[in-house]
């Protein structure tokens, strides 16, 4: 069921205990509600009372400590584990353009000039919050919709690239938290954006900022495993089909899993895993450029879990192939 589209001050609620079914008879209601409420800087989802992550309409309060081309929305942040701890970060002091779960492509051309989504100092392109779509209800699950733009920059409201956010949240109860993002980008004129070969770009993330502390042997407390066992010093432009990363918040254990999807384009992708800091992002661009055409929408597939304790492999690869619906193997 689709409901139509709201402004951002309107109040956004899927709540799957509450809302009836338009024009039939409403199910038997599930026994944990998801919620996703608008107010202040952008949207608030939840689950039984749990914060499950914020989507951000506006920038942050954090954006008015940096410099104005650092300012960002249309991503997801802050991301918490099912205890309530925080795992992503947000306007890093050694990397103040990255932003939670946020889409950005790096080296690119628009028309013949030089484009940036990403490092935003270079103040070549600028992605931002456009609209809030709505929502559509399951009986077991709830979708929510929001649109960003790609423009050439803070001062140009027309649009290089339009993108669609679907948010997909079950709502059954589960040890951990879980959603999946399905990112649909099309060219917004006639003409196509070429994105460059480059090391990284792309659907990225930017883990909690207490990672970046360093252990007794000097190493980040923050790690990264991928789903052909590879840790950071040996799985940068590797192929998994899955990255966790983890580390203590607050004294405690807890971390997220990113999965890319077979649909996506290059599968299984080339991922960045930085050496020492706690981001990394699929870069399907590494080897080779490729471009975005008109009529054609780059559609990108991902899951993301959260979890408290150190990463249960057991219960990664259940949700790995309870979502592509096969038994997984090894990447090439």
């Amino acid at each position: 069921m689709r409901i139509p589209r709201y402004a951002l001050p309107a109040l956004a609620t899927c709540s799957l205990a509450l809302i009836p079914s338009l024009g039939k008879t409403d199910p038997k209601p599930a026994s944990h509600s998801l919620k996703l409420d608008s107010s202040g800087k952008g949207f608030r989802l939840s689950k039984a009372g749990k914060p499950i992550l914020r989507y951000l309409a506006k920038p942050s309060a954090e954006s008015a400590k940096h410099a104005p081309h650092y300012s960002r929305s249309g991503y997801l942040h802050p991301l918490f584990s099912p205890s309530g701890r925080i795992v992503t970060g947000d306007y890093a002091s050694d990397h103040p353009h990255q932003h939670g779960i946020f889409f950005a492509w790096t080296k690119s051309t628009f028309r013949g000039k030089p484009t940036e989504f990403w490092n935003q100092a270079r103040k070549l392109g600028d992605v931002r919050f456009h609209r809030y779509l709505g929502e559509e209800r399951r009986d077991t699950s709830c979708s929510f919709l929001f649109e960003q733009i790609f423009t050439s920059g803070k001062d140009s409201d027309k649009p290089i690239l339009k993108e669609t956010w679907r948010i997909d949240v079950p709502g059954k109860t589960m040890p951990h938290h879980q959603f999946d993002l399905v990112s649909t980008q099309t060219c917004a004129t006639k003409d196509p954006l070429l994105i460059q070969k480059y090391h990284y770009g792309g659907m990225a993330i930017r883990g909690n900022s207490q990672w970046m502390a360093k252990d007794a042997e000097g190493n980040p407390k923050g790690s990264m495993l991928t789903s052909e066992g590879k840790a950071r010093k040996n799985g940068n432009h590797s192929r998994p089909r899955w990255v966790a990363m983890h580390g203590p918040v607050d004294g405690q254990e807890c971390g997220v899993v990113v999965m890319n999807h077979p649909d996506n384009f290059r599968y299984p992708q080339w991922v960045r895993l930085h050496p020492s800091m706690p981001y990394f992002v699929y870069a399907p661009m590494v080897k080779e450029p490729f471009s975005i055409e008109p009529g054609k929408p780059y559609v990108s597939k991902f899951r993301y879990l959260t979890f408290d304790g150190k990463p249960d492999l057991k219960m990664i690869e259940k949700a790995w192939e309870d979502w592509v619906g096969q038994s997984s193997s090894p990447a090439q």
